[in-house]
């Protein structure tokens, strides 16, 4: 009898551990159990797949946000189908019907100069036109033809960074995107107008748009060899605490360190942005500094915005590091559309050869640049940057 009741009270436990089990499976589904929060992500063949919530860029625990619009969201589910074999199947169809056998080979320097400029790109948020204007001047052995290599720079940002960047960003963290998307068409559209009318009617000789180039090397210079310290700092606070280097982040502002998370998982930057997109001061300043990036720094030496984007979304706009990287990149491609459409178009100057053979040593270069970075070191990839900044600032200014 006592065996008995012993099976009988095992079978109900049994039965309500089973129960209990189905319950949290269907809390879980239904998304209304906090200890076992889900969110559904489409995946590049449409099925659903459920993951726990990650935080976002600001430390919250709450759902990310989610596609800006339709178009971006079946980008990101698609994003590394577009990479690879899309791509690299338009380039070689676009390489036939532009280049014959002597301009290719006229051109075999073009994809070594497309990898080293995007692992350069890719390491701070300044794009690769910085190491395209001067390179290109020495090619062709006239510094002082300073708008070759801004059309230049124009045609392949388009691609490198509005495409390329855009698409890896998509694919590895499109969540550091969405936060920021706000930011962008304060970046993109002033900047536009600014370009053209500053493309249309320059506002500068070609000598003084190379001394404008020496000076934007020089002050990139500064801002990486600050971060460069910065980087170091945290370094041996990370060594001091017992970290390593895995978990610093090299970045050229320190201006979040006041961002702490409170209790519940929430951070007070997310009340900090809803602010700063509510208010009106941070959209004029942006859209200010954007025109005159525009009207100055793109038309004449083709570069400029993504950098000024960077530091508009670190002290105007607050935003965290990270976002502040992705959205610069995305911005520098966009920007350089309308500046591509009309050299290539009205002017009618860009080097279509040099910019088709340059294009896949760009896209090789975005995928490659993490490992670079990791093999050489961050800093000492930054330190060569440095150098060469500084070089090519002294060749603009001497010759």
């Amino acid at each position: 009898q006592n065996m008995s009741q012993y099976k009988a009270s095992m079978e109900r436990m049994n039965c309500n551990d089973s129960d209990d089990k189905q319950s949290v499976h269907d809390q879980q589904q239904e998304g209304k159990d906090d200890s076992y929060p889900v969110i559904a992500l489409f995946t590049p063949d449409d099925s659903i797949e459920i993951h726990p919530t990650q935080k976002n860029n600001y430390g919250s625990s709450s759902l990310p946000p989610l596609p800006p619009s339709p178009i971006i969201g079946l980008l990101e589910r698609h994003a590394s189908f577009l990479l690879m074999p899309t791509i690299p199947l338009l380039w070689c169809i676009l390489l036939l019907c532009t280049l014959d056998r002597q301009s290719i080979l006229s051109s075999w320097a073009m994809p070594l100069l497309g990898i080293g400029s995007a692992t350069l790109a890719n390491a701070v948020p300044v794009g690769g036109g910085i190491v395209f204007v001067p390179i290109l001047s020495l090619f062709f052995g006239d510094m002082h033809n300073i708008q070759l290599g801004a059309s230049f720079a124009v045609a392949t940002m388009t691609f490198g960074n509005g495409v390329f960047g855009l698409l890896s960003w998509l694919r590895k963290d499109p969540w550091a995107l969405y936060d920021a998307w706000y930011v962008i068409p304060y970046a993109v559209f002033p900047a536009w107008v600014g370009a053209t009318i500053g493309i249309m009617r320059p506002l500068m000789s070609p000598d003084r748009c190379r001394e404008l180039f020496a000076v934007f090397a020089i002050v990139v210079a500064g801002l990486v060899w600050r971060g460069i310290r910065s980087w170091r700092t945290n370094v041996s606070k990370s060594r001091g605490g017992g970290g390593g280097n895995n978990n610093v982040v090299f970045t050229l502002s320190d201006c979040h360190d006041d961002i702490v998370n409170d209790d519940d998982g929430s951070s007070s930057a997310e009340e900090s942005t809803k602010r700063q997109q509510q208010s009106t001061s941070p959209v004029i300043i942006a859209s200010t500094c954007s025109f005159l990036a525009g009207i100055i720094l793109v038309a004449h030496i083709g570069i400029g915005n993504a950098m000024t984007t960077f530091l508009v979304s670190t002290y105007v706009w607050k935003l965290p590091p990270k976002s502040g990287v992705v959205v610069s990149i995305v911005v520098g491609g966009w920007t350089s559309v309308v500046p591509f459409l009309l050299h290539l178009m009205v002017l009618r100057d860009v080097p279509i050869g040099l910019w088709v053979m340059g294009l896949p040593g760009v896209y090789l270069g975005a995928r490659i640049a993490p490992i670079v970075h990791e093999r050489m070191g961050i800093e000492n990839v930054l330190m060569a940057f440095v150098l060469f900044l500084l070089g090519t600032a002294g060749l603009m200014v001497t010759t």
